[in-house]
């Protein structure tokens, strides 16, 4: 009898570690600033610069979240994520079309550590370490190379990647956010984006944002500088 009153009081004691945790969680994730990369919540939004492209998460509770974008032409990103102590985790796939020509698939599984939580913030700024590892292939059919008419050529590559995101808060209103990763892989693949923007967060619930972007991978570049509209519940 014993024995079974010791086995309902752990089951117990570990329902309520996670069900604190859980409000913890969510507790935090209501400071958290919109561009937050471990924030949990629900959202939807629109985005525009060379293409349109619809973006939203669902949030299950105050840890897990399914992450989905889909873009004109047939661009799209589909995963999901995982809130832990000490950072999130989020594990995705993509396919998105380069100024080249080439149309690149990516899976991927990841990670953003929050910095702050070290007592870490160097001059205000909230730093997100991120690091994760990546299959990535190219389909480069459509690219304007002498040889790719008659011989479309597919690449694929095996790596991981690194990086750094950053938020300043100006106000309560105005975040500055700026970052970068650099990837390699096998096949000699390598690549570096950058990015910088600013979000207006109009509201509790609403933001608007306007950034710009820069991809250079072995497998072409691309440019962006647009604006984005997202709205939280």
């Amino acid at each position: 009898m014993t024995g079974n009153h010791s086995a309902i009081d752990v089951i117990f004691a570990v329902a309520l570690g996670f069900y604190a945790s859980g409000a913890s969680a969510q507790a935090a994730s209501s400071e958290k600033l919109s561009d937050d990369p471990t924030k949990v919540v629900t959202k939807i939004g629109a985005r525009y610069s060379d293409f349109g492209t619809v973006f939203g998460s669902v949030a299950f509770g105050p840890v897990t979240k399914v992450n989905l974008s889909v873009s004109e032409g047939d661009q799209w990103r589909i995963g999901g994520s995982y809130l832990f102590s000490f950072g999130i985790v989020n594990v995705s796939a993509s396919e998105q079309e380069l100024d080249s020509g080439v149309t690149q698939t990516q899976y991927a599984i990841g990670t953003f550590v929050p910095l702050v939580a070290l007592g870490i913030q160097p001059g205000g700024w909230l730093l997100f370490p991120a690091a994760g590892a990546n299959y990535t292939e190219g389909d480069a059919s459509g690219v304007n190379f002498d040889f790719a008419e008659a011989f479309p050529t597919e690449i694929s590559s095996k790596g991981g990647y690194v990086g750094l995101l950053g938020l300043k808060p100006l106000s309560e209103r105005w975040v500055v956010k700026a970052g970068g990763v650099f990837s390699a892989g096998s096949d000699d693949y390598s690549g570096f984006s950058v990015g910088a923007g600013v979000t207006l967060n109009a509201s509790a619930n609403d933001s608007v944002s306007v950034f710009g972007s820069y991809i250079d991978n072995s497998f072409g570049q691309r440019d962006l500088f647009g604006i984005s509209y997202t709205r939280e519940f």
